[in-house]
Order: C-alpha cells, then sequence, then structure tokens
C-alpha cells in the first residue's frame, strides 16, 4: 500500500504512515470501520484495535518529545544571552531534534503546531542571539583593541 500523503510504501496494517505519520485509509472490500473520532484522536481509545493503540501512543510519544526538545531549545536561548553562543548551539540542536521527531505527528494531530512553533522560536532566537553576540565582540575588538590584547597578553604570561 502506498500513502496518499508522501508516496512511500508502507505494510498493509499500518493505520498511519511510519514515514510522514500521515493516517491511511484502508482500501479493500471492507467497508470502513466509522470510529467516529472525526480527527479527536484520544476520543475513542478504548474502541480502538491495538494496533491503532500501538501506532497512537507511538504518535502521542513523538509529540511529547518533540513538546521536550521545544521547551530546551527556548531556555536553553534564553540562557545562552550570557554564554557566547555555546548554549544557543545547543538550543538549536534541540530545535533541529524536535522538528525532527514531530515529523511523524499528523498535521491534524492536536498541539502539533504548538510543539513545531516552540522548537522554531527556539532556533530562531538561538540563532539571532549568536548572530548579535557575533557582531558584539566585532564591535568591542574594534572599539577596545587594547582589552584584548591585556587578555591575550595575560593568558600568554600563564603559558
Amino acid at each position: 500500500m502506498y500513502c496518499k500523503a508522501c508516496g512511500k510504501v508502507v505494510p498493509d496494517d499500518s493505520v498511519y504512515c511510519p514515514q510522514c505519520g500521515a493516517p491511511l485509509e484502508k482500501v479493500d472490500a471492507e467497508p470502513a470501520r466509522n470510529t467516529g473520532n472525526n480527527g479527536n484522536y484520544k476520543a475513542n481509545y478504548n474502541n480502538m484495535s491495538d494496533k491503532e493503540r500501538q501506532e497512537m501512543e507511538f504518535i502521542q510519544g513523538r509529540l511529547n518529545k518533540g513538546r521536550l526538545y521545544g521547551i530546551v531549545s527556548i531556555v536553553c536561548s534564553i540562557l545562552g544571552l550570557g554564554s557566547f553562543g555555546t548554549l544557543d548551539v545547543v538550543a538549536i540542536i534541540c530545535g533541529y531534534l524536535g522538528l525532527k521527531s514531530l515529523k511523524a505527528v499528523p498535521n491534524s494531530y492536536p498541539d502539533k503546531q504548538t510543539a513545531v512553533t516552540l522548537n522554531r522560536a527556539g532556533i530562531i532566537c538561538s540563532a539571532g542571539l549568536i548572530i548579535l553576540t557575533a557582531i558584539f565582540i566585532i564591535i568591542a575588538l574594534i572599539a577596545f583593541p587594547w582589552i584584548f590584547a591585556s587578555i591575550a597578553g595575560f593568558f600568554a604570561a600563564l603559558i
């Protein structure tokens, strides 16, 4: 069977595409079972098959992981203000990992957009802070070269 969203080959018994997370429709002689959830994935948890529950739990786990990475990314970008870019790099990596983990979550899944926004905000804030730190260092080098000369002299004396 093929996923209508991404076109990848998926196992016949899958409920969601393992590549993009889109819900799959069964194309067999049986009429489709109406779970009546209308996009509310948690509504009929008790009426789902074991396979559907496993896939929903997998997607929920990915969503939680994406949220966690997003929060860590935002916190690291805020704390990275005084770290001269070290925590900002961690924030960018966490934001990237969060976005990567959220690819498996269907777009219609509740809270996916919030988690994506958290990760993107962490990446953008961190990249901006890295750029601002670089600009600050360049301006300081131009305006106050004697400070950096004395720091370099101090470290040279230690060696």
